[in-house]
């Protein structure tokens, strides 16, 4: 039988190993990519140090290149006997290039193996993550343009109060996932620093070149400390579902609206039918199910961000054993928010407005707030003219009259502030897209000599 990497001859109780590896053997199908472009990048390192020739690392990057490309796929098996990627790949690469793959874990523990593999896979998480965002926002710019003149009500406490429209609800989304996006960015420049030659997280007395491994994976710099360097296990992927948990915190509230606009009773949008769902016993039910479900998996994305932290929080300084259990929050939101933004897209794209419905709930008291502010531009003191028109209200004296054209001056503005929204969105997409080149051109060059 195979045997796991710290096996050293003596007898391994197997409902211990059992126990400790859980679901490792499952969860690491995800990171065999992560993984090989790792060690790759490692062996390069060992070559320029001269503890691999040329030859030696020639054959152990074209065998890692295989493995990547099964991993792709994932045709690649994890017994749960070998605990995980890291025994399997290197069990695969002594099994192809014989004892040259018992050199590839010169100065290298489990440690900064997993560090710089999920590592990796957190910065390719959050790059998908901020390009799904760029998607949702291209889909909200359209939205935007064909309905930004229709009239709705302005609620507050959840009770009309001033005029709005569809695009002034469509804005603030906007403006939350350029948030968003600026936030990620700055996360992804945060976590994109190099752990691999940590070690154990003590450093080593071979002569690493971290710069060199740092420069090959398109990392921002070394992390300095080998103890942080594991200290920032759990940190790190505390701070990536935190701002997954914030995008789902903005599709929670959508959702949540989008729930309310479309019931019978207010009645200002609907869904395709083909995007609803029936009931069992009562034929005339049309329900949005997927916007329930999207306003419901937020809450588990916000459970697996504190998941994270209640592991990690009580902690000492270095390696622990608890860190296995980070991994699987991290994957797991990984496929809900994947979920979630697909969600997101079908709904925002192919919500319909009605708008006699809207029109119909434009009351007149909505305006009663312009009133006030013409009387505080003619010089009234606006306590004042908030009495005089709430006294109005209360006597039934009070007419909109021409009021409604004072919504052109909020719509000119939001207007020009969509403009800017635009401008904003460019630059952001320039960065995302620089990100994603550096990406994509370490797997084109990471296995090559």
């Amino acid at each position: 039988m195979k045997s796991v990497l710290w096996e050293k001859g003596d007898k391994i109780d197997m409902v211990m190993q059992e126990l400790t590896v859980g679901n490792d053997h499952i969860l690491d199908k995800e990171m065999v990519i992560w993984d090989c472009i790792g060690s790759a990048a490692h062996a390069r390192m060992l070559c320029s140090i001269g503890i691999l020739t040329k030859a030696d690392t020639e054959s152990l990057l074209s065998e890692l290149k295989n493995i990547y490309a099964l991993g792709k796929d994932k045709k690649i098996d994890i017994p749960a006997n070998l605990e995980d990627v890291h025994n399997v790949i290197e069990t695969m690469l002594v099994e192809k290039v014989g004892e040259v793959g018992m050199k590839i874990h010169a100065g290298r523990s489990r440690n900064d193996q997993i560090l710089v593999t999920t590592r990796l896979h957190l910065r390719n998480m959050l790059l998908e993550w901020l390009q799904s965002l760029s998607g949702f926002l291209q889909i909200c710019f359209v939205r935007y343009t064909e309905l930004k003149d229709v009239l709705m009500p302005g609620f507050t406490h959840m009770q009309p109060a001033m005029p709005s429209s569809v695009g002034m609800w469509l804005h603030a989304f906007i403006e939350n996932s350029l948030e968003l996006i600026s936030e990620g960015l700055m996360l992804l420049k945060i976590i994109n620093v190099n752990p691999l030659g940590a070690s154990a997280g003590f450093s080593s007395n071979i002569p690493l070149d971290r710069e060199y491994t740092t420069n090959l994976l398109e990392f921002s710099r070394v992390q300095r400390s080998s103890i942080d360097c594991n200290n920032s296990r759990g940190r790190f992927e505390e701070k990536v579902l935190h701002f997954g948990a914030n995008i789902a915190g903005l599709f929670e509230k959508m959702a949540c609206d989008i729930m309310l606009y479309t019931t019978r009773e207010y009645g200002f949008f609907s869904l395709p039918t083909e995007l609803t769902t029936g009931s069992s016993i009562m034929p005339q039910k049309k329900n949005c199910d997927i916007v329930e479900l999207l306003r419901g998996r937020g809450a588990k994305i916000r459970a697996s961000a504190l998941e994270v932290v209640l592991i990690t929080a009580k902690l000492p300084s270095s390696y622990n054993r608890d860190y296995q259990y980070t991994k699987e929050p991290v994957i797991r939101t990984r496929h809900e928010l994947g979920e979630m933004f697909r969600m997101a897209y079908l709904v925002i794209s192919r919500f319909q407005v009605n708008k006699d419905r809207l029109a119909e709930c434009m009351y007149p008291d909505l305006y009663s707030t312009y009133e006030a502010n013409r009387l505080c531009q003619s010089g009234v003191p606006y306590r004042k003219a908030y009495r005089m028109i709430a006294e109005k209200l209360r006597n039934g004296t009070y007419d909109k009259k021409d009021l409604e054209g004072d919504f052109l001056i909020i719509a000119t503005q939001t207007e020009k502030y969509l403009k800017e929204a635009k401008q904003d969105f460019d630059v952001l997409q320039k960065e995302i897209e620089i990100w994603a080149k550096k990406f994509e051109s370490i797997e084109k060059n990471i296995f090559s000599v």
